[in-house]
This record gives C-alpha cells, sequence and structure tokens, in this order.
C-alpha cells in the first residue's frame, strides 16, 4: 500500500533530521522508532518538556534511555520536520 511505502520515506526523514550528541543511537523500523538517549535524565527532560510543547513522546519501561516515537502512519513530512526540530530545540537547551 501507499502508506506502507512512504513509511519507509518517513523513516529515513526522521532519521537523517534527528541527529544529535545527545542521542547515542536510533532503533526501530518504519514510524516506530526509538530514540536512545547518552543517559535517563536526557530521556526524562526531553519527554516531559516536549509535552509542554505540544509533542507527545513516551517513555521505554525496559530501558531509562530510552524515548519513543509513535507518529501515526499519515503524518506528513513537514509535521515530521516540526516534530523532530522541537526535539533538537529541547536537546540543545539540556
Amino acid at each position: 500500500s501507499k502508506i506502507m511505502e512512504s513509511t519507509l520515506s518517513k523513516e529515513k526523514l526522521l532519521r537523517q533530521k534527528l541527529n544529535h550528541k545527545l542521542i547515542s543511537e536510533i532503533r526501530g523500523v518504519g514510524l516506530m522508532l526509538c530514540l536512545i538517549m547518552n543517559d535517563s535524565e536526557i530521556a526524562n527532560k526531553l519527554v516531559l518538556e516536549a509535552k509542554n510543547k505540544g509533542l507527545i513522546l513516551f517513555w521505554l519501561l525496559i530501558e531509562k534511555r530510552a524515548v519513543r516515537i509513535t507518529p501515526p502512519l499519515t503524518i506528513s513530512d513537514k509535521e515530521i520536520e516540526e516534530g523532530c526540530d522541537i526535539i533538537l530545540n529541547i536537546l540543545d537547551t539540556i
């Protein structure tokens, strides 16, 4: 389907945009991604501050350094870029 095909290009965009010294790796496939932060305090601050800026991110129970990103499959490239900008701006302040 078209949605599944576009998911891979959207994943690529997310991975390109989310390049930051506080992110040690990005795990996952498609639009179910997980940012592994350098430490758990960074992950915690990112999730809490993103909520204040209108971006919903999630903690991952089994990995305290992880932040889950699970946007809808219908998300636009523009929305991905806006969300990534919010994440990067928050990380720049930590």
